[in-house]
């Protein structure tokens, strides 16, 4: 068969539709024989990891420091409030500074609901309230780059007063970094622990709705015999899901959480087939709080497949390790009525 999307080379690819930075489910089925190795690729360095960085699952994913995909020579570890280049999209994570008392840029430490600071510039006014909060990028070595960050990126045209803190471990650099452009500052730190208030800001992106459609779809693809992928009905959805184009609403829309799970933690992913439409519902992080809103998928069926009424469910339930980590567990696979 060939792909589904370029229609040009062989699926050979083994495909995860259900992203692996939401955990490592051990008897996960992937979608197999629909993509090729450059497609899937292509879309996964496109739409999966703004999935992941930008969306509010990624927030609950750094909370419960959840295991994804095993890191390789050539991939860093992702950190959802910390860019790592300039231009770098990320959630903002706020909470108040016990010795200044303003709001600064935190994330998530290793032990569960606590965090630590991240590098950053907090620009002040002459009475000293914030006024812009510009986190350095995790990547960047130069002065200049630096400036360019300043700058250009953010059209800061003058410092007069600021306020400059270091990750713990990341001193040395973000001191090379103001020494280059012969800036003097007072490095500050700050002790990690429990944050009493807290609250996240972002950017969702347009590839987060690419994901959205590309895990339902996927998902369709795989639990539903009668259709492939490359029906011609679904040309739409592939195409958004491939470069973006399109209006995502067309096919998605968020609808009330329905599935209660008596206290487990988990993901819920589930197809009702029918002649006339597919639908596809969506719910992540199942059970933990705060709660997420459930996505629907919905498509037009092929008058082709002669679809009949039918239902597949699935729940990819986490297990809890010692420290309170949620860990992947297993598929289980649900019954319907």
């Amino acid at each position: 068969m060939l792909c589904i999307y370029c229609n040009e080379r062989k699926a050979n690819a083994r495909e995860h539709y259900l992203p692996q930075c939401l955990g490592r489910f051990s008897n996960f089925e992937p979608l197999r024989d629909r993509l090729c190795q450059d497609c899937n690729q292509e879309i996964g360095n496109a739409v999966e990891r703004e999935f992941c960085r930008s969306g509010p699952e990624g927030v609950l994913r750094s909370a419960h420091w959840i295991k994804g995909q095993n890191a390789g020579k050539k991939r860093r570890k992702t950190h959802i409030f910390q860019p790592e280049k300039i231009g770098g999209r990320h959630v903002y994570f706020f909470a108040r500074d016990p010795e200044s008392g303003r709001d600064i840029l935190w994330q998530h430490d290793v032990t569960p609901g606590t965090a630590k600071e991240i590098s950053q510039i907090i620009i002040l006014d002459a009475q000293d309230n914030a006024v812009e909060y510009i986190p350095i990028p995790t990547e960047i070595s130069t002065g200049r780059e630096l400036v360019e960050i300043l700058f250009k990126q953010r059209n800061v045209s003058f410092i007069d007063k600021a306020q400059v803190i270091a990750a713990s471990g990341d001193e040395a650099r973000v001191d090379a970094l103001f020494s280059e452009i012969n800036v003097p500052i007072l490095m500050q730190r700050r002790k990690a622990g429990n944050l009493p208030r807290q609250f996240f800001t972002g950017e969702i992106t347009p590839a987060y709705f690419r994901a959205l459609a590309k895990i339902g779809f996927h998902y369709a693809i795989k639990y539903v015999p009668t259709i492939t992928g490359a029906e011609g009905s679904f040309r739409s959805v592939r195409e958004f899901i491939r470069r973006g184009v399109g209006d995502g609403g067309v096919f998605l829309s968020s609808c009330d959480s329905v599935l209660d799970v008596a206290g487990l933690s988990g993901h819920y992913l589930k197809v009702v087939a029918t002649p006339e439409r597919i639908i596809i519902d969506m719910q992540f992080f199942v059970g933990c709080k705060p709660a997420l809103p459930q996505w629907r998928l919905t498509l037009e069926s092929d008058p082709a497949a002669q679809l009949l009424h039918q239902v597949s469910g699935h729940f990819f339930v986490y297990a809890q390790d010692e420290e309170g980590r949620l860990t992947g567990g297993e598929v289980v696979p649900l019954q319907f009525v």
